[in-house]
């Protein structure tokens, strides 16, 4: 049931609504159940939709996550169809000005997945998918705050930055399937070594950056704990990779960084 979950990132989605629901409340925005349900939906879609167009360029396909959507591939379009519909009927409940942003992010996203192989080449994927997930989970409380200001840019920088390392430390491991599928990545451009240099890099820059935004802006202490718990155990990955490697636990342990924030929303 485990790997079902995680095949079809109903992980993501789930770790994403969470963040969303502690960025609010670090925030003092309320976060409707229809902002959560239209994000979940988002968010399952895009991965979704990533997955299938990488099993259509290819009749055979290496991993099981992408074996898995292969062999699915008739009822999770369908699947998709549905939510597709369903997240249309949300539209209606969702304030405009969200609704607003949220086709310029949507028109954002079906621009990566249109052009996402030839991102890859220019190794920009990462970093755009990074983006989208940032930019999705803030989304909704930076429209809620008058005035913003650069603190809150800086936030939304840090969760981009955690979710970039995240993506492209998961990659460094898949490094011969994505070869194999012929999908290009940071980890195949640069090569591993120099890939986990940069991570070693930007991790050290994301637990730096906690220390000294928690020291100048004390109301996101919690915040900043969770960037910082988040990075470590992404160190923790880069440094220890011979452990993680069995039973996807680099996937596992990676992602569950998103679920942090459960910490301080009991």
């Amino acid at each position: 049931m485990v790997k079902y979950i995680r095949w079809l990132s109903l992980d993501i989605v789930l770790g994403g609504v969470i963040f969303l629901n502690f960025i609010g409340d670090q925030l003092k925005v309320e976060v409707p159940i229809v902002v959560s349900l239209a994000l979940s939906l988002c968010i399952w879609l895009i991965y979704t939709l990533d997955h299938q167009r990488d099993v259509t360029l290819k009749s055979y396909q290496k991993g099981a996550r992408r074996i898995f959507h292969k062999k699915n591939q008739r009822v999770i379009i369908l699947t998709a169809l549905f939510m597709g519909l369903l997240g249309l009927v949300l539209l209606y409940f969702l304030p405009l000005e969200l609704v607003q942003w949220g086709l310029l992010v949507a028109l954002v996203c079906l621009i990566y997945i249109t052009l996402s192989t030839g991102l890859s080449s220019l190794l920009v994927k990462e970093v755009m998918v990074a983006l989208l997930y940032g930019g999705g989970i803030f989304l909704f409380p930076l429209i809620q705050i008058d005035p913003l200001e650069g603190i809150h840019g800086l936030l939304f920088i840090q969760l981009s930055l955690l979710a970039f390392v995240n993506i492209v430390l998961i990659s460094t491991f898949e490094l011969e399937e994505d070869r194999f599928n012929g999908f290009g990545s940071l980890s195949l451009s640069m090569g591993k070594r120099r890939t986990s240099q940069l991570l070693g890099g930007l991790l050290i820059i994301s637990a730096l950056s906690t220390i000294i935004i928690a020291y100048y802006y004390p109301y996101f202490m919690h915040l900043e704990i969770i960037y910082l718990f988040a990075s470590l155990q992404l160190a923790i990955i880069l440094l220890r990779p011979a452990w993680f490697v069995s039973a996807e636990r680099y996937r596992i342990y990676a992602d569950a960084i998103f679920f942090y924030p459960l910490i301080f929303l009991w």
